[in-house]
């Protein structure tokens, strides 16, 4: 039997009155992949895009809400951006266009990579009631990256530092409909009876870009599936329950997998993105009845609703309303998956954001140098392993603001290390190798 591409299929559904659902759907349609031992250790398999409708009635008494970038103000200060975006239009009106570009250029002033990062981008008339789709050009895994894991192509690029396919191999693949009555304005400021364009196009992408599960349904509806080809998203390795047990713990497929999905009890452990929001893990979207929609793969709508820094990857937005940030845990999670931010959007920014960790890799002894301005004070450090777990804690008083210690009885991995300053709160959490 020869061996057959794997495809999932994402796509947007309609919802009522006054939202629509940013949905994100995948669907077992081959069984078979080979992968192969190299730099990027196997791939491709693709996906189908994201399909986004939008309800039949505009409700102009929904809330207005506006939540401008944050990027604006470091990308000026920088004077360029810290990724390369090269985008390929067709079809585009200039406002449509000038639209686009902006959303595009919130992600090249978010994520820092070498590697351009190419998209094709198509404004075309598509079915009644459909906004857009898009998609990432095929998952790959990495030598290297996490165990059993396909990593979006653009991702994939990032972490190899070239291009998969040849220079200006496609990405993310979208398509918007030039037949909708969008808002194209870059002021996060959309008319009650307006979708913004921006804040589609910016959501979009970031499931493009790696905010995606792989979360699904069997033919039947009866049992839960996870592992696509026997592999696991870079997303899907940071979900857990209330109960700290890893989603790639329960048999798949299997009802008790399904029943996960639908426990209202799904949360991401990333210590990047948990340190991003306030220490809580952030809750994932896990409703009652499980929407291939929108389930599984956003952040919880009712926790970081629409006027909510963090709302962007929800998966609903009203009419209205705007969204132009790509918010602090769901960059702290793109941190975690592999993705250098940005200086001046770093996690480190939160609070001590100068602060220094070194060597990194380090092999035995590692040391944190404070700030020139910070005084000495006392310090709680904690390790965390990849599964949020700590594996080490110390208190420290800095001397001349610095703390050497010593971490020979980790094992080599990736860590996480929060440094917390006693007195006065303040925290960072570093990303820190054992080599």
């Amino acid at each position: 039997m020869k061996n057959k591409t794997t495809y999932i299929r994402p796509f947007y559904s309609k919802t009522l009155n006054k939202r629509f659902m940013f949905t994100l759907i995948f669907a077992l349609a081959c069984s078979t992949f080979s992968f192969s031992q190299v730099e990027v250790t196997g791939g491709p398999f693709y996906p189908d895009y994201p399909v986004c409708e939008f309800p039949e009635n505009f409700d102009i008494n929904n809330e207005q809400i506006s939540i401008p970038s944050a990027v604006d103000v470091s990308a000026q200060a920088r004077g360029t951006a810290c990724a390369v975006i090269n985008v390929t239009y067709n079809g585009f009106s200039a406002p449509a266009q000038n639209a686009f570009q902006h959303a595009v250029d919130i992600w090249a002033n978010t994520l820092d990579t070498t590697v351009p990062i190419t998209i094709d981008a198509n404004y075309v008339a598509l079915n009644p009631g459909v906004l857009g789709s898009a998609g990432p050009n095929g998952f790959f895994t990495v030598s290297g990256g996490l165990p059993s894991t396909a990593y979006p192509r653009a991702l994939a690029e990032k972490l190899t530092g070239a291009e998969i396919g040849g220079a200006n191999s496609v990405d993310i693949t979208c398509n918007f409909s030039n037949q909708i009555n969008w808002y194209f304005g870059t002021d996060a400021n959309p008319p009650s009876n307006q979708f913004d364009f921006v804040s589609v196009v910016l959501h979009e992408l970031g499931h493009g870009l790696g905010f995606v599960g792989f979360a699904r349904l069997n033919g039947a509806g009866t049992e839960g599936l996870l592992r696509n080809s026997g592999f696991l998203s870079p997303f899907d390795n940071y979900i857990e329950n209330g109960a700290f047990i890893d989603i790639d713990q329960f048999a798949d497929p299997s009802f008790a997998l399904l029943t996960q999905y639908t426990s209202g009890d799904l949360f991401c452990n990333s210590p990047l993105a948990t340190a991003a929001n306030a220490g809580i893990r952030p809750e994932t979207w896990a409703p009652g009845s499980f929407n291939p929609g929108s389930s599984y793969s956003h952040w919880d709508d009712n926790v970081f609703p629409n006027n909510n820094e963090n709302s962007l990857m929800t998966p609903s937005i009203g009419n209205g309303q705007a969204n132009h940030n790509t918010g602090p845990i769901t960059r702290g999670l793109f941190e975690e998956m592999g993705w250098t931010l940005c200086p001046a959007l770093s996690v480190n920014e939160f609070t001590l954001e100068t602060l220094e960790v070194s060597p990194n890799p380090f092999s035995e002894n590692i040391r944190i140098t404070l700030p020139g301005n910070y005084n000495d004070s006392d310090f709680n450090i904690s390790v965390f392993d990849i599964n949020g777990r700590v594996v080490y804690e110390k208190s420290a008083l800095s001397t001349n603001r610095i703390i050497d210690f010593n971490l020979s009885e980790l094992k080599t991995s990736i860590y996480f290390m929060q440094i917390k300053d006693t007195e006065t709160g303040l925290s960072v959490t570093k990303k820190i190798v054992r080599q």
